[in-house]
């Protein structure tokens, strides 16, 4: 044998081998899971043959229920002695049951209200998400609702949020061209971005119970507020927040800004 081939005897051939057989494990734990995962195969494959099998003879029996008893069948025959007539209902009332109670095998291995109940909790998510739907446009979840209040309501929020979003980038440009300008505050309070209070302040005023006056921003509706800073900054700065442009001169503003307001833009 030469120096290139390995010995199959010796300890480094057998190191490469594994052989994971339980009878050849010498490890309890080891051997335990091997055992484990085993029977864990087997649980699976028998499920799958049952669910299968299951559906198989739900099949058979729907067949079954479908096609009439046949007149040479012994329920039939002792039937007809006493009476009865095929098609007519099975009891002495004219109206009694003339098909078969339908059937199902159950094959899964759930209780027997867990349908009921995956059923009910389906229904239950589906009314939480609609109520959570209504809520974002300000709709009750008792009140009536027609497509019509929903997209009025929804086009109404959309413009909230857009209408926020415009003067919040009013307050920094203003902000913005002011300290350019060298004036270090505002002439109303909403001109600028709110300023958040520190700790001293937040525990100044809660220790000061007297009532506050409402700030001027109050005073203001929204779209009040963007239309005074849309202003402010034509007058002042000759800059138009819809044009996004800063002009050189009011003669220059009147002849290429288009008007006051993101309708005439």
């Amino acid at each position: 044998m030469s120096d290139e081939e390995e010995d199959y005897m010796s300890d480094k051939f057998l190191a490469g081998l594994q052989d994971v057989r339980p009878s050849l494990v010498h490890s309890r734990g080891t051997k335990r899971q091997i055992e484990v995962e085993s029977k864990k195969e087997e649980l699976k494959k028998r499920q799958r043959e049952t669910a299968s099998s299951g559906n198989v003879d739900n099949v058979r029996l729907q067949q079954s229920l479908n096609k009439p008893i046949s007149a040479d069948n012994k329920g039939f025959q002792l039937l007809a002695k006493m009476g009865y007539k095929a098609g007519s209902g099975l009891g002495k009332t004219s109206d009694a049951r003339t098909e078969p109670v339908r059937i199902t095998i159950k094959t899964g291995r759930g209780g027997l209200g867990r349908e009921t109940a995956v059923a009910e909790l389906t229904l239950k998510r589906q009314e939480l998400r609609r109520a959570h739907l209504l809520s974002k446009v300000g709709i009750e979840s008792g009140e009536e609702v027609t497509t019509e209040a929903y997209r009025r309501r929804a086009t109404h929020k959309a413009e909230e949020r857009k209408l926020q979003y415009d003067i919040k980038r009013c307050q920094q440009t203003c902000e913005s061209l002011d300290l350019k300008s060298a004036i270090a505050e505002p002439d109303l309070d909403f001109f600028w971005p709110p300023k958040q209070k520190d700790e001293n302040e937040t525990q100044s005023d809660a220790d000061d119970p007297e009532v506050e006056e409402p700030s001027k921003e109050e005073l203001y509706s929204p779209s009040e507020q963007l239309e005074l800073l849309t202003g402010y900054l034509r007058t002042a700065y000759c800059f138009c927040y819809w044009c996004g442009t800063n002009y050189e001169d009011a003669e220059d503003l009147g002849s290429n800004c288009p008007g006051l307001t993101r309708d005439d833009h």
